[in-house]
């Protein structure tokens, strides 16, 4: 694994880890260091030269933004350090559980390993931390309210992002989410994956709107009769590659299945 560190505004630094396997399915992973909070770990993969920036860079804490293995991947090593770490609750009992993953996933960044060392916690004040659910349930983000930088995982990954994971992802939790973060009118969004974006809130609101067109749109051709596979035609073109390389688990027929899987519900519970 490749690692550099970068200087991306006064105090705040990009961590970002690069290797030949992600590169493959065209994805890298940054951890970011806020002061001396670092938000996110990376993937087991390149642990060792993860673990050597964390001590060279001597975080008063870590905070996860959520369990997937490209953000949580060094957690469990981290933690048995006994540096304080942050998480959604529900981010530790999985990480603790150890949950399966495609082997694709453990192909790219590897198996997180469990979490057997208790929690530190720790303050992380002056910063916030706030639920934003629907890439998982157990999604957060660090808000620095005084510089107005949105530390965001992977709540937003783009504009227009036309896959997902069928069974994890809530494409309108996403939304729900993508407008209360908008509305802290951010100035920097740090993405896990696309680095440094500015006109934050602006993008936000963007990619809140064009899920919502999209939405709209997938339960039309459903209801016209439409199957998952004739929408993905329809609407994208096709399926895309990462879709195939990973059985469709991460996909743009997941990205339909999901909506149509909350219509579904919606409509059951009215």
């Amino acid at each position: 694994m490749r690692l550099s560190i970068v200087e991306v505004e006064p105090g705040v630094k990009r961590i970002r880890m690069r290797s030949w396997r992600g590169a493959l399915v065209g994805y890298d992973v940054s951890a970011y260091l806020l002061g001396d909070v670092m938000v996110d770990t990376g993937f087991a993969r390149g642990g060792r030269t993860l673990l050597d920036a964390a001590a060279a860079l001597r975080p008063r804490g870590v905070v996860l933004t959520h369990w997937h293995e490209d953000h949580a991947g060094n957690a469990p090593a981290l933690a048995a350090r006994g540096i304080p770490m942050a998480m959604h609750a529900g981010c530790e009992t999985l990480l603790r559980e150890q949950p399966a993953i495609r082997l694709y996933r453990r192909v790219v960044w590897g198996q997180t390993a469990a979490l057997r060392a208790p929690i530190v916690g720790f303050e992380v004040a002056p910063l916030a931390l706030i639920d934003a659910p629907g890439h998982s349930a157990d999604h957060l983000v660090v808000w620095d309210a005084e510089r107005r930088i949105l530390v965001s995982g992977d709540l937003f990954l783009g504009v227009k992002v036309r896959v997902a994971h069928e069974e994890d992802e809530s494409p309108r939790t996403l939304v729900a989410s993508l407008r209360r973060m908008a509305a802290l009118e951010p100035r920097v969004l740090l993405d896990a994956h696309r680095g440094l974006v500015r006109d934050a809130a602006a993008q936000l609101r963007a990619k809140a709107s064009w899920n919502e067109d999209m939405i709209a749109r997938i339960e039309r051709l459903s209801a016209a009769g439409a199957s998952p596979g004739e929408i993905v035609k329809r609407l994208f073109g096709g399926e895309s590659a990462v879709g195939y390389v990973s059985g469709l688990e991460y996909s743009r027929r997941g990205f339909v299945r999901a909506v149509l899987r909350e219509g579904a519900r919606a409509r059951a519970t009215d």
